[in-house]
């Protein structure tokens, strides 16, 4: 009985270690810091990660200019490391980018982040076309405000066959008040990026912006890694002409 024991548990093990859809194992960026500016007009999103096979950190931040959904001028960095810097903490190297975006970050007073307000995803559906749609509720409203996010998805095969370059494209359409607003460009593929999927949406301290979360699955040597993308918009859309 104990040995079958420890079977089963080793099997539940691997399957927490392991996705079910591709047998690869699953990495997760740590998020460091993220929130609003206090007149909400930016985001700020640290995150950091570490190479499984190398051991080399690498730290992403994005600070972004929430009207334009675009990063501010040298705002948004990634950090380059080599195996000599394997003995380098995550923290490290999130210092570093906290470091060269510090000018950045004191004019636009990111250094009194606001959280801003979580709004629970209340209803969220996939489409056969890979479409992942969801809803959300604000205060005082009665319509929800709806974001779907449309992706396509490239490989380059070699010769032999194995998958050698994995490219992903996304969009959101977001639906609100009876308006629609685009974002992103299905044409625009990134390197490594096998998926994206929502994970947070959150409104701003004003109460005028959301920052969409975006989980992009990355391809790597020993599995998947799992980190984020940040989409933003203002709540007022315009009419389509």
């Amino acid at each position: 009985m104990k040995r079958y024991w420890l079977f089963f548990l080793a099997i539940a093990t691997s399957t927490l270690m392991f996705d079910l859809q591709g047998f690869a194992a699953v990495f997760n960026a740590s998020r460091r810091l993220s929130g609003f500016s206090p007149d909400s007009r930016h985001y700020i999103y640290l995150e950091s990660s570490r190479n499984p096979v190398t051991e080399v950190p690498t730290a992403t931040i994005q600070i972004i200019d929430v009207a334009k959904n675009s990063c501010v001028s040298d705002g948004c960095l990634e950090t380059e490391y080599d195996r000599s810097s394997s003995n380098l903490s995550n923290r490290a190297a999130e210092d570093e980018l906290l470091g060269k975006t510090l000018p950045i970050r004191r004019e636009l007073k990111l250094n009194q982040l606001k959280v801003g307000i979580p709004l629970p995803i209340s209803v969220r559906s996939i489409s056969p076309a890979k479409t992942e749609t969801v809803q959300v509720r604000l205060q005082n409203q009665k319509q929800p405000l709806q974001i779907s996010l449309q992706q396509k998805y490239r490989s380059s095969v070699a010769p032999g066959g194995s998958v050698t370059t994995e490219q992903s494209s996304m969009r959101l359409l977001i639906d609100y008040n009876y308006r629609r607003l685009t974002l992103g460009d299905l044409s625009n593929y990134r390197d490594t990026v096998k998926k994206y999927s929502i994970r947070e949406v959150r409104l701003s301290p004003n109460g005028r912006n959301i920052v969409v979360l975006i989980e992009q699955t990355q391809a790597t040597y020993e599995g998947v890694l799992q980190t984020t993308l940040v989409q933003s918009f203002p709540l007022e859309i315009s009419k389509p002409s």
